[in-house]
């Protein structure tokens, strides 16, 4: 039967380590993640970057692999189905020896257990940025939309929030007349 693998003959730390794996990549770019699931483009950028990827399998075998393993309306796997997935993928591209496929794969992916951010934008400390995005030197009311950490303020630093007492902004004598009286 394909997909039938072994798992025994992987030893506990690296199935520890392939766990850890799978949540860090589970979450990575997904607001909705709950611990235990991954996302199929999740699971591709693993494999890609752990080069499990390549001739014998390619992102179009994951994905028919990946229908076949949760069905058609699921949209991310479990760490047991992510364990099938693997197994069936190992049996497609070594039909000889799964196991062996496996451990090879387990192997790979435990050498890479957190995301990697290739064609990033690095921030840029060069020219007129550090004087543009220093607080300390902005004036009027730019200034007012900071603390004195330098942090934003947020809706009140962006607009004037009205307090709808009865009294002018700048009038010093607000809640007096009764102590007057």
């Amino acid at each position: 039967m394909p997909g039938s693998v072994d798992w025994s003959s992987v030893d506990g730390g690296a199935m520890g380590q392939l766990k850890a794996g799978f949540e860090n990549y589970g979450k990575f770019g997904d607001k909705t993640f709950t611990g235990n699931n991954m996302a199929l483009k999740n699971a591709d950028k693993w494999l890609k970057e752990a080069e499990v990827l390549g001739k014998k399998i390619t992102t179009t075998d994951t994905s028919i692999t990946f229908k076949k393993v949760v069905g058609n309306a699921a949209k991310t796997m479990t760490f047991d189905q992510f364990k099938q997935w693997l197994a069936q993928l190992a049996a497609q591209a070594n039909k000889e020896d799964p196991n062996g496929e496996v451990q090879k794969m387990v192997a790979k992916l435990t050498r890479n257990t957190g995301p990697g951010t290739t064609g990033t934008t690095d921030v840029i400390d060069v020219g007129g940025v550090n004087r543009l995005s220093d607080t300390t030197k902005y004036t009027g009311m730019h200034k007012e939309r900071f603390d004195a950490e330098g942090k934003g303020k947020g809706i009140s630093g962006r607009e004037d929030v009205h307090e709808n007492s009865g009294y002018v902004g700048n009038y010093k004598g607000k809640d007096t007349y009764d102590k007057k009286h």
